[in-house]
């Protein structure tokens, strides 16, 4: 069961883990660039919590896939980029769909009225999402920056977070109950 829910300051392992684990492709699409182990440790060592939101879909209780959603409320009073990342075995299911989704609902529900997203030209997938969610594309030398622009909050979509906050919640401890289940049966 693939769980997607806020990935609490407490798992940071769990992500640094899962950024890792991508493959030379799917970090150089994530980062726009070649980026070693150690630049992704000091990149998870530098997340500030106060301005950061990470969103991830759990496989089996892995993190397979994350959306890394940042605002800076000094330098972008309106404004938060993110980025993400979805492993080989998660790509093509609607992941990262879903993890878009839920950070454009996060962002318009802290008045955050644009959110940015930076990929590679060549990176068609991102492109597309940026498309399927209304992103307004430029190029600039050689990279694609997708501009969301975001509608005021309201009680939809105040509670639409709520509700997908519970139903992480709930599924997260449905998929450990139902893991401890299995190990109890082959044990």
């Amino acid at each position: 069961m693939t769980v997607i829910r806020k990935i609490l300051p407490t798992e940071l392992p769990l992500y640094r883990a899962h950024l890792l684990r991508l493959d030379p492709a799917d970090r150089y699409a994530r980062f726009a660039g070649t980026v070693s182990d150690e630049v992704l440790e000091r990149h998870c060592a530098a997340i500030d919590w106060t301005r950061t939101t990470l969103i991830g879909a759990f496989l089996n209780g892995e993190l397979r896939a994350a959306l890394e959603l940042c605002g800076d409320r000094v330098l972008w009073p309106n404004e938060a980029e993110f980025g993400i990342s979805v492993e080989t075995e998660l790509q093509g299911r609607g992941v990262g769909s879903t993890l878009i989704r839920r950070a454009l609902t996060v962002a318009r529900n802290r008045s955050i009225g644009k959110v940015h997203m930076l990929c590679l030209a060549e990176n068609i997938r991102m492109r597309a999402l940026a498309r399927r969610f209304g992103g307004r594309m430029e190029m600039e030398y050689g990279e694609i920056t997708a501009r969301f622009d975001l509608p005021t909050p309201n009680q939809f979509s105040f509670a639409l977070e709520a509700l997908e906050d519970g139903s992480g919640a709930f599924n997260s401890l449905l998929a450990s109950f139902s893991s401890g289940q299995s190990d109890l049966a082959a044990a």
